[in-house]
């Protein structure tokens, strides 16, 4: 405990456990006058006299403590720093622990005006699904709106004829109809790192058939 002059009056407990790590809770009071402070002021408050302890100094007086004081044993000098930086790390994280999630802005549903359309990149070389998803969300922000699910596309495809889906292997699959050759859907085998597999590839004309068909698709993407 310090107490400077009746400002304020300060208690420390410090409960030394294995490996050099104690438990420490500290507490001001004001003789004088009441501060009222947010958690996060009182963190960087705690945060100060933790550093000068650390440093070996009084942080009431800012004079150095006697060398036989109990708080400059080498074991809680060692836990002093390691606090410090836990609250430095809790105060750049704006008073939450790590461990604390930060509660989930609500996202927008994915939407894309029909003026920005034009800027989805169609390309002459046939692409796969993810892809071309991936193009068509690079165009919003996904900080403040939801990605276009890709499932939504595939969904859509399956939906009106233009790929069906099978059991390979207890696996579900997905190939070209007829109707989805036609505008433009095609399978080809590929060489992957695991062997041979089949890529499902949608050429330009696939490509516009589906940025005009969007409409669709984002209600489906969007649980409409």
């Amino acid at each position: 405990m310090w107490n400077d002059k009746n400002t304020h009056l300060c208690y420390i407990n410090i409960t030394l456990c294995e490996y050099g790590f104690a438990l420490i809770s500290l507490r001001v009071e004001t003789g004088r006058r009441l501060i009222i402070m947010t958690e996060l002021e009182k963190l960087k408050y705690a945060k100060a006299y933790i550093d000068k302890l650390a440093d070996g100094i009084d942080p009431i007086s800012g004079e150095a403590l006697p060398g036989d004081t109990i708080l400059n044993n080498v074991r809680l000098s060692r836990c002093f720093f390691y606090v410090a930086d836990v609250l430095r790390q809790v105060i750049e994280n704006d008073g939450l622990s790590h461990r604390q999630n930060r509660r989930k802005p609500t996202l927008l549903p994915f939407s894309l005006p029909h003026d920005m359309r034009d800027q989805i990149e169609i390309t002459e070389t046939p692409t796969m699904i993810k892809h071309f998803t991936d193009r068509i969300n690079g165009l919003v922000d996904d900080s403040v709106m939801t990605k276009l699910k890709v499932t939504a596309l595939t969904t859509w495809l399956v939906n009106n004829g233009f790929l069906f889906e099978e059991i390979v292997n207890d696996k579900k699959r997905k190939k070209p109809t007829k109707s989805g050759e036609e505008i433009g859907v095609f399978a080809e085998v590929r060489e992957g790192q695991y062997g041979g597999y089949l890529a499902i590839l949608y050429s330009e004309s696939a490509q516009r058939h589906i940025v005009k068909n969007l409409d669709l698709i984002i209600a489906i993407s969007n649980g409409e």
